[in-house]
């Protein structure tokens, strides 16, 4: 049935019917029995307020404790800087490794083979070609393969400085 059917079919209807019997005694007693019941309605609400606002304190203690906990974490435990400043990465171990032999090498130098006339000039190429990777894993820090080009280009320097240089041998006593 559409609205127009439902028109039609209401304008119909006599608008003069009565009810059979009177209807108020029976509503008027039901709003007095919701009347009644309702402060028992007012008690069972108050007590889930009650309830409610308990759980609401303990959820706040709850996200309290949380919030604590993680700010002693961050407190007690080493940042990131703080971690790598304590245990020092590959690249720097290999630096302190290779500059150490390049020094002791380059003390001991006596004389320049022949044929490296420009040997200072090398190693200054080196020196940079280290520099780049070096920069590189400033962005990619522990990259394997820029620390295998790292380490490559260190032992390389290693064996040009003994190709070009007639070394004295280390005395030890």
């Amino acid at each position: 049935m559409n609205e127009q059917q439902f028109a039609q079919t209401l304008s119909q209807l006599d608008s003069n019917i009565q009810p059979e019997r009177d209807l108020w005694p029976d509503i008027a007693a039901r709003l007095d029995t919701t009347c009644q019941q309702k402060p028992d309605n007012t008690a069972v609400a108050a007590a889930e307020n009650d309830k409610r606002s308990g759980l609401r304190h303990w959820a706040s203690a709850a996200a309290l404790a949380l919030v604590t906990l993680i700010g002693w974490q961050l407190v007690i435990l080493p940042t990131s800087p703080q971690q790598s400043a304590a245990s020092p990465n590959a690249e720097l171990l290999l630096l302190q490794l290779y500059e150490q032999q390049k020094a002791q090498q380059l003390a001991q130098v006596v004389a320049v083979a022949e044929g490296f006339d420009n040997w200072q000039q090398q190693l200054v190429i080196w020196d940079q070609a280290i520099a780049q990777v070096r920069r590189a894993l400033q962005f990619y820090p522990d990259e394997p393969q820029l620390l295998a080009q790292l380490q490559q280009l260190y032992q390389q320097q290693l064996r040009f400085i003994q190709q070009a240089t007639l070394q004295q041998p280390l005395i030890t006593s």
